[in-house]
């Protein structure tokens, strides 16, 4: 069972919006430091997101496949999403010359993006 990667034009419908005089950098920045956050990931954990987002495993199917309860499996799945959800906002942070304010902004738009975000540079 494998599930296709979303197409380059989904969004969130409440997505906030981005100013564009920052939209191209924050674009380029937001994958760069999304990258780098899947790239320092230990390898376990970096497959179990290829697990869900790419082959659609959902929590059940996983805590099977690894020999964990369900629950225990959700809440790994949550913690490495915090986890990069952080890494990135540091990342964006540090390849954007912007305001708390913004980057508080961009954050916002990174979360609504985010699992989408993770299955297309997965995929790739």
């Amino acid at each position: 069972m494998t599930a296709s990667c979303p197409p380059a034009s989904a969004s969130p419908v409440t997505e906030p919006r981005v100013p564009e005089h920052l939209r191209a950098r924050a674009e380029a920045a937001f994958r760069a430091a999304l990258t780098d956050s899947l790239d320092h990931l230990a390898l376990c954990d970096r497959n179990l997101l290829r697990f869900h987002y790419v082959h659609g495993l959902g929590a059940a199917q996983l805590a099977k496949m690894f020999s964990r309860s369900r629950s225990a499996m959700i809440r790994q799945l949550a913690r490495i999403r915090e986890r990069m959800l952080r890494d990135t906002r540091r990342g964006l942070a540090g390849r954007l010359a912007i305001g708390r304010r913004e980057l508080d902004h961009l954050s916002e738009v990174a979360r609504h993006r985010f699992d989408h975000a993770i299955a297309r540079i997965l995929c790739t």
